[in-house]
């Protein structure tokens, strides 16, 4: 698995966005294998002839596509929330403390992103878990750019360890 770099993103909004589309695909694929997993169903052992209407069904069949689908997205997933945990550092500090833009910006601009870009949940959801109307989507977008502008002035190190200086 190759570990995600924050150099490899030319801004931070380009970082955020990659994040949500990880956040996105993580949740994809939690659903389908839940999906998956529904379709195995438990059964309970039995002991009579299977196939009364002349067709015999391999039952492990269900399970085996699962874990064969699991298996080929396991790197894709450990590289999905490599990314997500990378922002969250970014957000919160190393130490998921008071850390990261929080500590620059403040509490509003982190979860406003994190709520937005770490757990990709559309507008209307962020302004409610933020106490804002749902008709302030701009204002909320706002609040976001300010946190980019933020990280991309004072550098990813320095956002990283909480300090406010800007980088050469």
């Amino acid at each position: 698995m190759r570990e995600p770099r924050l150099e490899d993103y030319s801004s931070a909004r380009d970082f955020f966005e990659s994040v949500r589309e990880a956040s996105r695909e993580a949740e994809r694929t939690r659903l389908t294998l839940l999906r998956m997993e529904a379709r195995e169903g438990v059964r309970a052992q039995g002991y009579e002839a299977q196939g009364r209407s002349g067709h015999t069904s391999d039952r492990t069949a269900a399970t085996d596509a699962r874990m064969d689908y699991e298996e080929r997205m396991r790197e894709r997933i450990e590289e999905d929330y490599a990314l997500i945990d990378l922002a969250c550092r970014v957000l919160y500090g190393e130490e998921s403390g008071k850390g990261g833009l929080d500590a620059l910006m403040g509490s509003a601009v982190a979860d406003c992103i994190s709520f937005r870009y770490v757990d990709a949940r559309p507008w209307p959801e962020v302004a409610a878990l933020l106490g804002y109307s749902k008709w302030s989507r701009r204002s909320l977008r706002d609040l976001c750019q300010q946190g980019f502008d933020a990280i991309d002035f004072f550098g990813w190190d320095n956002v990283l360890g909480g300090t406010g200086t800007a980088s050469d």
